[in-house]
């Protein structure tokens, strides 16, 4: 990541997680009150805290954890072992102790940090990869390892010969994991992601002054303007979610 887009996003990131108004914005659209920063709503965190199966003998990495709220969360619950990678400065990230352990760093190095997970979880990460195919092949290639990949798939040029790639089945990651050969099952999770823009929108504008009085207009613009965005991808056949499962 550039430097000065990684300054940027860091200080955005650290700046949403000291705003009550953004806290209280994720209680009413994601469903939990904890800090987040991707396009899962309930019924998608349901199936991670409640559907993984989880033990305390599991070793779970969470791939681009973000602040690591849904790890710390994984960890709490099951009592699992938990690391989490991502490339934030450290006063953004909810991580305090040895488990779970957060490395800063770049998942495409995945390798270099010699890790052993039995479960890994990527919460729209895949976006940051350079090497896509690569890191997957690390990923499966890891012994006992079980795969949660969520994505989002979006297509901004309107050309009907490309719809295609909006079908589970045909994703990128699907045409890597096809090509790698490996095995996997899918849930779709458009309906969701359609709805959760909506949601996210209203639950937004009822809370512009509180934004406004936290001095942060300008992250409640660009959260508009992001979401906004994704509604009208929506709006016009040009966006999908899924999570596929390997292993």
């Amino acid at each position: 990541m550039d430097d000065s887009i990684k300054r940027e996003f860091d200080n955005k990131i650290n700046r949403l997680t000291k705003s009550k108004a953004y806290l209280d914005y994720c209680e009413e659209v994601y469903g939990y009150r904890m800090y987040l920063f991707n396009m899962m709503d309930k019924e998608q965190l349901d199936f991670i805290f409640k559907s993984i199966p989880i033990s305390s003998d599991d070793t779970v990495l969470d791939l681009g954890c973000g602040s690591g709220s849904i790890l710390k969360g994984l960890v709490k619950k099951s009592g699992c072992s938990g690391v989490g990678i991502d490339q934030l400065d450290s006063d953004a990230i909810e991580i305090e102790s040895e488990n779970p352990q957060y490395l800063c760093g770049d998942i495409d190095d995945i390798d270099d940090f010699d890790l052993h997970p039995t479960v890994t979880l990527s919460v729209d990460s895949i976006y940051f990869s350079r090497d896509p195919e690569g890191l997957m092949r690390s990923l499966c290639g890891v012994k006992n390892n079980r795969i949660y990949l969520f994505y989002s798939q979006y297509l901004f040029d309107d050309h009907a010969l490309e719809k295609r790639i909006l079908q589970g089945n045909f994703t990128k990651v699907a045409d890597i994991l096809k090509k790698l050969k490996v095995p996997y099952e899918m849930i779709d999770y458009s309906k969701n992601e359609r709805i959760l823009y909506e949601k996210s929108l209203c639950a937004l504008e009822t809370r512009e002054d509180a934004f406004k009085s936290e001095g942060n207009f300008d992250l409640y613009e660009d959260k508009i303007k992001e979401q906004r965005m994704g509604k009208n991808l929506y709006d016009t056949g040009n966006a999908s979610r899924h999570l596929y499962i390997i292993g």
